[in-house]
């Protein structure tokens, strides 16, 4: 008992001096003429992103990688390579590992534990050579189609804990904020994952995701985003006293990019708030770059999360995501 005593007093007091993180997603980048821009396969000059980050946004601090079923652990973002050009370069990595998708539900879990299980072992091994701290987000929006309300999901999720935490990573458990998104406190929707949550005692952090598009969500919704998200962050670290953590932000610029102006403008306004009230440790963007090869639930929309469009021209949103910190 007194060892783990000391153990979580040392963890909180890692946390408790750790910076703030400022991230950003897209981590292939192209340089032309002058211009940095997202990949997007027709590259003639593959740069690292790194380059333009410390010319260009100094508040960023933090680079956020993807770890999906399908990824290639010979191949894709290898651990020489981050270690070198992330971490080498003074940014901490953010792995999010998103092994279920949008497949999760009770059903295929338990068909697929095996599975799952012998990936995290790979991630395991993967995250073992990647130096210095990294900050983990595992499942994010795992509390769809029944898992939220399903307690079978607590043991999945702490035995993942006891696979991939070591004393250099930061563990978080991810959420989506579903639900009204008229709604700024929504305690309905807050509350239904309540069941396969329990393993968040385990954790070090709650991440959740934001992300709203024309194509799915009307102006007054997306306009909500921000003030939604600081309730949300002060439900979560009130009820589970647990630190938080933005995961991925994905406001699109289609049809309006004043829409995601004013949204980026909400946020870096309210950022405070969230470090006093919700104990906010981290705030990432899911693109940094336009990405025009991007599909999925937000159909058109998709091709538009980024603050900096496909030719490299920065958005009105960008200067204010500079203002993070």
């Amino acid at each position: 008992m007194k060892r783990l005593f000391v153990v979580l007093w040392v963890l909180l007091g890692v946390l408790a001096q750790a910076k703030f993180l400022v991230g950003v997603g897209g981590y292939d980048a192209c340089y032309e003429n002058g211009v940095y821009r997202g990949y997007d396969g027709k590259c003639t000059i593959n740069a690292n992103i790194t380059d333009f980050l410390k010319k260009e946004m100094p508040n960023v601090n933090a680079i956020s990688i993807w770890i999906t079923r399908d990824f290639n652990f010979k191949t894709w973002f290898r651990p020489e390579i981050i270690n070198r050009d992330v971490v080498g370069k003074g940014y901490t990595p953010i792995f999010i590992i998103y092994w279920y998708r949008d497949d999760i539900s009770p059903e295929f879990v338990e068909e697929h534990e095996d599975d799952y299980f012998d990936f995290l072992q790979k991630c395991k091994t993967y995250l073992s050579k990647i130096k210095g701290t990294k900050y983990v987000i595992l499942n994010p929006e795992y509390n769809e189609n029944g898992v939220e309300e399903w307690e079978g999901f607590n043991e999945i999720m702490k035995r993942s804990y006891f696979i991939l935490k070591d004393n250099t990573t930061i563990l978080g458990y991810g959420l989506g904020d579903f639900g009204d998104y008229d709604k700024t406190f929504d305690y309905t929707n807050f509350s239904i994952f309540a069941p396969s949550f329990k393993a968040v005692k385990y954790y070090d952090f709650i991440a959740f995701q934001e992300m709203r598009a024309t194509t799915k969500n009307s102006r007054s919704e997306i306009l909500n985003t921000p003030y939604r998200s600081l309730e949300f962050a002060k439900y979560l670290h009130e009820k589970y006293h647990k630190p938080t953590f933005i995961a991925y932000l994905a406001i699109s610029s289609y049809m309006s990019r004043k829409l995601q102006k004013d949204v980026y403008k909400r946020y870096a306004e309210l950022i405070p708030i969230f470090k006093e009230e919700a104990d906010l440790i981290g705030f990432n963007i899911f693109h940094l770059w336009d990405r025009p090869q991007q599909f999925g639930f937000f159909n058109q929309a998709e091709k538009y999360f980024g603050i900096i469009d496909k030719k490299g021209h920065k958005k009105p949103s960008y200067e204010w995501f500079r203002k993070i910190k």
